[in-house]
């Protein structure tokens, strides 16, 4: 009984350990390849492929295999019905027209951008005139105002001045740490008595850091760039551009927008210095009529009652035609200078390179009444584009500031460059140079200046006429700074100055130059001198 027990425990034990022996061998038998498949393959085996009919065993075009792949690929298609596209389009479209009412009603319309003024110049010109310069000036200031890390910032800083040549010794602050980024060491100020102001009364300081490019005499209006190479002081400055040594006061500030009044609280310690300040650089002056006003309404009572006003009111685009007529018949302003030929019209151009110290300062004493803001390009300033870009300074974009001295009319221009991140004017809070803002406000005055038929004169003006109910502008000492630029550019100065004469005895009377061409300057040295006085 037992040993029958064990003989069919064995027989059991021993089939349960081969079971799987003989599957693997079952499934591998079912894997055994045919008889045909081990035969070798002939040619009529092998994938045929036909580009067309004929045949011929080519590849078939890509066309066609895409197509292929497409009906035999396992993700299904699709339509979309007809009407679920076009009414994606009708919203669509309503939802724009829908925009452009809400715009239209809320004034916000976006104007048509300024048409673009396509240079002359060599193939190098072009291309850069195809190429978004704002932008990426923007972006570059964006760039500059990004905090450097701590451990970085003097190698970094040493390393700029080294390339540039700055002269860290004159830096306000030896500790190049306290400057948290480019823009921050662009802007540096300097340490007391490092640029010493020349004590000769009767010399025009240099503006800034620079190298003299161009000066002399304006002759017929214009200016010169390069040798042969010339543009007009009205495309610099602007059209309607007086000067007080040839008009009167109010001719002066003719076209200007009309300054809020400033309030008199009686201050007459403010009056009386600002009227000796006049009196000693021999700027003219008025002084404040505080019952003018009444008096004004007055006199303009009695002559309305005089004669009766019958007068309708004019068409914006009749008064924009004949104003422009009329304006091709008057001489300019440069060409009313005073018959005697007593004064004439000098200018200086200063290039600041990267790594000259950025502010600017005053010339000299004067009142600044006026400032014109255009929004135009920025090319770069470089000696080589200057060359070769005419007209370079009246492209880009620009601050014009006017005014005059004791010897009449006085301009003051920072020009922008590439790269340059803005320009920054003290005593003006208002103003925003290379933004988006005054980008959009500039085509905003040529579209609506096309709609009234007139040409955009290209410049947003403001006036600094409150300042001083004395002056009628913004006084400033000489040497005063001004503002400044973010990196390098250019400062040009048209000024009205005593005609450059010689005496009989050879004594140089009116104005003398002190300066070279590509000569480099300092500011607070003598560009010029009023001799003979």
């Amino acid at each position: 009984m037992a040993a029958t027990l064990g003989f069919g425990t064995a027989r059991l034990v021993r089939g349960q350990a081969l079971s799987p022996l003989r599957r693997q061998c079952a499934n591998a038998g079912s894997r055994r390849p045919s008889t045909a498949s081990l035969r070798p393959r002939t040619a009529s085996s092998a994938r045929e492929f036909s580009s067309g009919p004929s045949g011929g065993g080519q590849r078939p075009r890509f066309s066609q295999r895409l197509g292929d792949a497409l009906r035999k690929t396992k993700i299904t298609w699709y339509h979309i019905p007809v009407g679920l596209g076009v009414g994606f389009l009708g919203f669509v479209q309503f939802y724009k027209v829908q925009a452009r009412e809400r715009e239209r009603q809320e004034g916000g319309e976006k104007p048509r951008p300024r048409a673009r003024i396509t240079p002359d110049g060599p193939w190098q010109v072009q291309v850069m005139s195809t190429l978004p310069l704002k932008a990426i000036s923007r972006l570059w200031g964006k760039f500059n105002e990004l905090t450097i890390p701590y451990y970085l910032r003097i190698p970094g800083f040493k390393l700029y001045s080294w390339v540039f040549g700055v002269n860290l010794s004159e830096v306000s602050e030896p500790d190049l740490h306290v400057y948290p980024n480019l823009a921050a060491f662009f802007y540096r100020t300097l340490k007391p008595g490092s640029r010493p102001l020349d004590p000769d009364p009767q010399v025009l300081l240099s503006p800034s850091d620079g190298k003299i490019l161009q000066y002399g005499q304006i002759d017929g209006g214009n200016i010169e760039q390069v040798k042969g190479m010339t543009y007009t002081v009205d495309a610099l400055l602007g059209k309607h551009t007086p000067s007080p040594s040839i008009s009167s006061a109010s001719s002066v500030r003719s076209g200007a927008s009309t300054p809020k009044p400033r309030e008199h609280q009686g201050d007459e310690g403010i009056i009386g210095k600002e009227e000796e300040f006049a009196r000693v650089n021999g700027i003219s002056y008025t002084l404040p009529d505080f019952l003018s006003g009444q008096k004004d309404k007055d006199d303009s009572a009695n002559r309305a009652g005089a004669v009766e006003d019958q007068s309708t009111q004019s068409s914006q685009k009749a008064v924009s035609q004949v104003r422009a007529d009329l304006a091709l018949g008057e001489p300019a302003w440069y060409d009313m200078l005073p018959r005697d030929k007593a004064t004439s019209l000098y200018y200086a151009v200063i290039y600041l390179a990267p790594g000259d110290y950025h502010r600017f300062h005053s010339p000299t004493n004067w009142v600044v009444e006026r400032r014109r803001h255009f929004a135009g390009e920025l090319y770069s300033v470089s000696p080589y584009l200057q060359r070769t870009l005419p007209g370079l300074f009246t492209l880009n974009e620009r601050v014009v500031l006017l005014g005059r001295w004791r010897w009449g009319f006085f301009g003051y221009v920072p020009v922008g460059a590439t790269n340059v991140g803005s320009i920054k004017v003290n005593f003006d809070r208002e103003l925003r140079t290379n933004s988006l803002t005054t980008d959009t406000a500039a085509d905003l005055a040529a579209d609506e200046a096309a709609k009234r038929g007139e040409p955009y004169l290209g410049f947003a003006e403001a006036t600094y006429e409150a300042a001083s109910p004395v002056l009628h502008g913004h006084a400033l000492r000489r040497g005063e700074e001004m503002g400044g630029f973010q990196l390098g550019s250019t400062i040009v100065l048209v000024f009205e100055a005593p005609t450059t004469a010689t005496t009989d005895g050879g004594e140089s009377k009116g104005w003398e130059w002190k300066v070279d061409k590509g000569q480099t300057i300092k500011m607070g040295q003598a560009l010029g001198r009023v001799n003979g006085e």
